[in-house]
């Protein structure tokens, strides 16, 4: 195997599956940069134009059955020195969010990723909801969260404190880290995370830093960035999806911003983002209890007791709804009342 299939996080399950295929003599590549109607596409000699080939096209049924950033490809060549991606091989993962207000429309942004960085502004935009919804995301996709406060140089001590608190509370489990783009506070920390040849997603809402921080950990200037505004709120700069390589070092995939957040009909991601919630449940009274009016339901004591945060109780339920309403969808029904409820919500892009 070459260094740059290495590079790129070339692993063993795609070699057994060319031998199994007898295609171990293709041109195999990885997706590294995604647009409306194009890629690009990264082999062994070097970076490449590409479109589907009109087979794939024919017999795409859905979005997901399109390359995303971060797919293993087998190409050929045409007149023009450009590439047709002619099948995409099996994916070990993708990670996929739904819009809220478009009830069961799932989007893939990300394939065969390892870990994902889960980028917060801590200065401006600290919000536990938008974690748990982020980090459903990753464990809906069998990715490993790690959670990145940004702008830190823009917060007073005593407020870090109190806020970093409250998320080792709700995250326990997921590793956190402290950072400033501006100051490479906590820099060091991302880098010690990152492993060699392993795909690191980051996601979160727009101007929290994601492309600041690629910058940093590539070492030159490879994503486009924007001054703060007065009030010290990012911009949005990223509109595509591109991988970047780590000289001798893993793998970044940048995506555009994500606020508007829904989840799928994955059981295991709300066991996995709700795990205390979960726990709980086993001394409830009732093996089917709801935790929302049962007698001695634990969930609901616990909650008394100030054991689990309000907000945590009410987002559970919340991403609870949204998980029906998307099975509905599957089978062609509406809930009417959790879609009324969505719309009325002036927070819900915020949650």
């Amino acid at each position: 195997m070459s260094k740059t299939l290495k590079d790129l996080g070339y692993y063993s399950d795609l070699n057994r599956y060319l031998k199994s295929q007898e295609k171990t003599k293709s041109i195999i590549g990885r997706v590294i940069k995604q647009g409306r109607q194009h890629y690009t596409v990264k082999t062994n000699i070097g970076n490449y134009n590409s479109k589907v080939s009109g087979k794939l096209r024919y017999e795409a049924n859905q979005q997901s059955d399109y390359p995303v950033v971060g797919d293993w490809v087998l190409v050929s060549n045409n007149e023009n020195n450009n590439l047709i991606i002619q099948e995409i091989l099996p994916r070990k993962n993708s990670i996929s969010r739904t819009a809220i207000n478009r009830f069961g429309k799932k989007q893939t942004i990300a394939a065969n990723v390892d870990f994902s960085f889960v980028i917060q502004d801590l200065a401006n935009d600290f919000n536990l909801n938008r974690l748990d919804r982020l980090i459903a995301i990753c464990f809906s996709s069998n990715v490993k969260p790690l959670i990145i406060f940004t702008k830190i140089d823009l917060v007073k001590h005593e407020n870090i404190d109190q806020n970093i608190n409250k998320a080792l509370k709700r995250f326990n489990n997921i590793p956190i880290i402290l950072i400033s783009n501006k100051t490479l506070i906590g820099l060091d920390n991302v880098i010690k995370n990152i492993q060699y040849a392993k795909t690191y997603c980051l996601i979160g809402a727009s101007g929290a830093g994601k492309s600041s921080l690629i910058n940093h950990l590539v070492g030159r200037k490879v994503m486009v960035t924007k001054k703060l505004k007065i009030n010290n709120k990012g911009q949005h700069t990223t509109s595509h999806r591109e991988l970047f390589i780590i000289n001798n070092s893993g793998i970044l995939i940048d995506t555009p911003g994500m606020r508007e957040l829904g989840v799928t009909d994955s059981n295991q991601t709300l066991e996995s983002t709700f795990k205390k919630i979960f726990e709980l449940s086993k001394s409830c009274k009732f093996s089917n209890c709801s935790h929302v009016s049962e007698p001695k339901c634990a969930v609901i004591d616990a909650l008394d007791r100030d054991e689990i945060l309000q907000s945590y109780y009410d987002n559970f339920h919340k991403m609870k709804r949204e998980q029906k309403q998307y099975k509905l969808n599957k089978r062609g029904l509406k809930d009417k009342d959790m879609i009324k409820e969505v719309k009325s919500d002036p927070k819900q892009r915020k949650s």
